[in-house]
């Protein structure tokens, strides 16, 4: 690809992942604002989630009859618009019914660009196109949050998604400047799912990424929450900056490389990554902000690290298949979100932070120690 199509597509994908997670740092102001629960409010996230887990494989039917530049606009379009349909809701079920809805267009940009990469870069280079990738949709996470949490703490919340929406539109227009690029993805059939999923190798990588994004959902959505609860005259901003530590995603990523030649293979990379992703739980026990914070920089480092290999390496070990295959990992991926978005929600109401950890750290161990049994070591070198 061009520079400049590579510009394109990380401005859009930053603007993409921006409207997916801007909601959160705004949960306890719109829990406020609307009345609802902090269950309730937690749903904005986890409606998004429940779509991004389902429509990833079916969008491999789309890719057939659409090219993929025609679906990646229309998918960022339609972001762009359901965005200025938050701006003007005043009715909290509706901001949910949009927020679903924001969860269907996003696969449209999403597997559109995974596929693309794995589908035009060399085998041996694709572990690092790949990372950079995963940077732009950190990029894009952190700013969704960290922005969002600004411009509400000065304009209010409703802001946020008036500026997303331009810039989406903004996304569109340059979308239209690109080139068409084939992609050919393999037709979607059930047989095509059980045909990956029957590989060990995958099956493990998709059990560990479930898991490992259901903690990360359930940390950042409720942190918000943890904040207030420590700290009750915690801003929206001071709540946007709790997620600064989600910019070493990008160092992890774009080092992801490297530190795959320290620990001697992928699969090495990711269980020692999650393993101490695990141990980075204990350090959210403490009732301190300034203990959270540099704790989510730890965080974040053991999951992004994770989740750049893991989906570099799918690919790299995929011969054909490649749209289901990353269709699979995207749905297994935000499966785990929305789980991880919501469920532990209702042991964070009734029993507290403590037991909410346990209950994350719990699901976690229990996938590093099935997966591991799970792996064939003769593929994975």
């Amino acid at each position: 690809m061009r520079f400049y199509h590579t510009l394109v597509m990380v401005y859009a994908t930053v603007m993409t992942f921006s409207a997916l997670y801007a909601p959160q740092p705004l949960q306890p102001v719109l829990m406020s604002e609307f009345g609802v629960s902090k269950e309730q409010a937690a749903l904005l996230t986890t409606v998004t989630m429940i779509p991004l887990s389902i429509a990833p494989i079916v969008y491999g039917y789309m890719l057939e009859s659409f090219s993929s530049k025609k679906l990646f606009s229309i998918g960022v379009g339609a972001l762009a618009l359901l965005q200025l349909a938050f701006f003007f809701t005043e009715n909290f079920q509706l901001l949910i019914v949009i927020r679903f809805f924001v969860g269907m267009a996003i696969p449209a940009v999403l597997t559109s660009i995974m596929t693309y990469i794995s589908t035009v870069t060399k085998r041996e280079t694709v572990q690092r196109q790949m990372a950079f990738y995963i940077s732009s949709t950190i990029l894009g996470g952190f700013a969704g949050r960290f922005f969002s949490g600004l411009i509400a703490s000065y304009f209010g919340w409703r802001w946020t998604f008036l500026i997303l929406a331009f810039s989406l539109g903004l996304a569109v227009f340059l979308i239209r400047s690109l080139h068409e690029a084939e992609i050919k993805i393999s037709r979607f059939c059930f047989r095509s799912v059980l045909d990956v999923l029957k590989k060990r190798q995958f099956a493990t990588v998709y059990l560990l990424i479930f898991a490992t994004f259901s903690t990360f959902a359930a940390i950042l959505n409720f942190i918000p929450f943890r904040v207030r609860e420590i700290s009750a005259g915690s801003s929206s901003f001071t709540i946007g900056v709790m997620y600064m530590g989600y910019i070493m995603g990008i160092v992890m990523s774009l080092n992801a490389v490297k530190i795959i030649k320290v620990f001697k293979g992928e699969m090495n990379t990711v269980f020692s990554a999650l393993a101490f992703y695990a141990c980075t739980l204990f350090l959210f026990t403490y009732p301190s902000l300034y203990v959270m914070f540099f704790g989510m920089f730890l965080f974040c480092c053991g999951m992004f690290l994770a989740h750049s290999v893991a989906s570099g390496y799918v690919n790299k070990i995929a011969d054909d298949k490649k749209g289901i295959t990353n269709g699979l990992y995207v749905s297994f991926y935000y499966l785990g979100g929305a789980f991880g978005s919501f469920i532990p929600g209702f042991i964070y109401s009734s029993l507290g932070w403590n037991s909410f950890l346990v209950f994350i750290g719990s699901i976690l161990v229990t996938a590093l120690i099935i997966a591991w049994f799970m792996q064939d070591r003769k593929i994975y070198a």
